[in-house]
């Protein structure tokens, strides 16, 4: 995104999900550990899969969060290519939308979030 810092992204909230894990990736230059937390734990409330994909398979989208905390953009950057999962993953982010607005100390109008959902077949 144009004007945001840093490219990679390298802070992550890691959570176990049902058959798999689900870690949310946030730009290194947004520090609030609290934030983070709070929209990780609201996507994995939302996360209801209705089958798990194959084993070692993974969804990874990406997230444009507003100030406001609405959802300014999501597309997907990988896929598992079963339906059921990858649209659930779509689901459980759209559904956890608006997220608390940003903190006033963000400079920028959106902050990117790449969310995973890892197919592990762990319970």
């Amino acid at each position: 995104m144009a004007g945001m810092p840093g490219a990679l992204l390298a802070l992550a909230v890691t959570l176990l999900l049902p058959g798999g894990l689900f870690t949310a990736y946030f730009t290194p230059a947004f520090t609030d550990a609290a934030y983070q937390k709070e929209v990780a734990a609201k996507v994995l409330k939302a996360w209801k899969p209705a089958a798990n994909a194959p084993v070692g398979k993974k969804t990874v989208l990406i997230a444009l969060i507003a100030k406001d905390g609405t959802l300014a953009g999501l597309r997907d950057n990988l896929t598992t290519g079963f339906k059921p999962w990858d649209d659930a993953a779509i689901a459980a982010v759209k559904k956890a939308a608006p997220f608390a607005p940003l903190p006033r100390s963000w400079a920028f109008p959106t902050m990117e979030v790449h969310f995973h959902f890892e197919v592990t077949g762990k319970k």
